[in-house]
């Protein structure tokens, strides 16, 4: 009996450290992805055309093709997005779109991934500008 009771104690902190050096690691790829550097971009400034932007953090990888026309974004495709164990925050690009800027609020649950996806896109905005 003693030693199922050391077992279980041995499994349970083991599961505590994993659970806690998930969370630290966890917490410093938020700060990471909040930390991006975007250039500012003026859409008035960027060109007509189809530009692909890529952007990686830890475990989460983007790449995205953005179609532009007359100062607008036309459409946001993502054409990989690995995520890890996070959540997709593929929705973010419908307001990309609608608010015609890659500055747009994180989906919750989804923060690492949204920040990545909108390095990517300022990425490609990037190629475009005049």
């Amino acid at each position: 009996m003693k030693k199922l009771i050391k077992i279980v104690v041995v499994l349970l902190v083991i599961v505590l450290i994993g659970v806690i050096g998930f969370s630290l690691w966890s917490t410093k790829l938020v700060k990471e992805a909040a930390a991006l550097k975007d250039v500012s971009i003026d859409m008035s400034e960027v060109e007509d055309g189809v530009y692909e932007g890529h952007s990686e953090l830890g475990p989460v990888i983007v790449d995205v093709k953005v179609i532009v026309e007359n100062s607008k974004i036309i459409e946001v495709e993502i054409l990989q997005h690995q995520n890890g164990l996070g959540q997709t925050a593929n929705v973010i690009v419908e307001d990309m779109v609608d608010k015609n800027t890659y500055d747009v609020d994180a989906v919750s649950g989804a923060t690492v991934s949204s920040e990545i996806i909108m390095n990517a896109v300022n990425d490609a905005l990037q190629k475009g500008l005049k």
